[in-house]
């Protein structure tokens, strides 16, 4: 394991330390009261130094936390899917991007509830800039993606990156969660970069069709009714294609925050099937990563769970009325969401909730 403890997670002998530092966050106390509210903070310290191994930490702590989630910031949870996966087998799950941390995390609540397991998951180095983000990452299976840097460093760190993801699946049998493209869909587009099938591509032993065979690749459709972080994303696509946007230092850890704690209304995951070998195969003179690329986006597509929010929004788009889809209540409640936003923004926001419908119907 040495190669990869640059991007690697914790391992079970390092998580007691890692325990440690936990239990010593200042914002530990405000968190124990939120996951257990009738537990003692002493007693909540108590177990979680008493955690030897990762398994361990996400079965109680994570899972508790997400239950907790679910019940305080949805109205429902549900799931579709499930059979597809069967007992022992690694798969790469390939996921649409809405929320920074909740994508990923309702997978592994959906695995710990149904199969006592999770998935690696790949993240972004940009939400490892707080020490106690990274602890907290590591002890949940975080696989470190690099981001920047000279073309040849980038290159390397990709293809170190696919070293380690295709070492996890074929070698250690673990499976592992990864987004379909750099960052959230902002825009309500799902769609895969050819790119981050190159990169998978780039680890592997054989060909590289026979390689993404190997992966086990499986899409996941994550549908949420509301986004938190609705108005916040339609604030900087506004800034970004009139004019510069500049990230604010701690805006990633407020999208963190503000996707976990905001209402989410109706929230649905879909595991697809896994991507079968004929599947896979470009026809002639269809390159391979453009092939599993647009595969993969009809796959999510059809998995996405469309909601009266997603319905109301193309009628504010498109002036196509389908009130058997939605409530004036709705139609009223996402106008009044966008209401202090100026009118660009205000259309960009309508469209990232009208884009899952209007995809299928192109």
């Amino acid at each position: 394991m040495n190669s990869f403890d640059d991007i690697r997670p914790y391992t079970d002998a390092e998580l007691p330390e890692a325990m440690q530092r936990i239990a010593e966050w200042e914002l530990f106390p405000q968190i124990i009261r939120f996951i257990y509210p009738d537990m003692e903070v002493s007693e909540a310290r108590r177990r979680l130094l008493d955690t030897r191994n990762i398994h361990q930490f996400q079965a109680t702590f994570m899972n508790d936390a997400i239950r907790r989630i679910v019940k305080e910031t949805t109205d429902g949870f549900t799931f579709s899917g499930l059979h597809h996966l069967r007992r022992g087998v690694p798969y790469l799950f390939i996921s649409n991007h809405r929320d920074i941390t909740l994508d990923a995390f309702l997978l592994q609540h959906l695995l710990m509830e149904h199969r006592d397991t999770t998935s690696h998951i790949v993240f972004g180095q940009n939400l490892l800039s707080l020490p106690i983000m990274e602890v907290l990452f590591r002890s949940n299976k975080l696989i470190r993606m690099e981001r920047g840097g000279s073309p040849r460093a980038f290159y390397n760190s990709l293809h170190h990156l696919s070293d380690y993801l295709n070492h996890l699946v074929n070698e250690e049998r673990q499976s592992v969660w990864i987004a379909q493209k750099n960052g959230r869909a902002k825009d309500g587009c799902d769609t895969t970069a050819p790119a981050m099938i190159k990169m998978l591509t780039l680890g592997g032993k054989g060909d590289p069709l026979q390689t993404l065979n190997d992966l086990n690749i499986v899409p996941l459709s994550i549908s949420y009714e509301w986004d938190p972080c609705d108005v916040m994303k339609a604030n900087e696509l506004m800034q970004s294609r009139y004019g510069s946007y500049t990230k604010a230092p701690d805006e990633d850890l407020r999208s963190v925050v503000g996707g976990i704690i905001g209402p989410k209304g109706h929230v649905h995951l879909t595991i697809g099937a896994p991507l079968k070998p004929r599947e896979l195969q470009p026809p002639a003179g269809v390159d391979l990563a453009d092939h599993v690329a647009a595969l993969l986006d009809r796959r999510i597509l059809h998995g996405y769970k469309l909601m009266p929010t997603n319905y109301a929004a193309y009628t504010l788009v498109t002036g196509r009325r389908l009130p058997a889809h939605y409530t004036q209540r709705t139609l009223d409640r996402l106008k009044a969401r966008a209401e202090a936003l100026p009118a660009e923004a205000q259309r960009i926001l309508f469209e990232a909730y009208a884009n899952p419908v209007l995809a299928t119907k192109r």
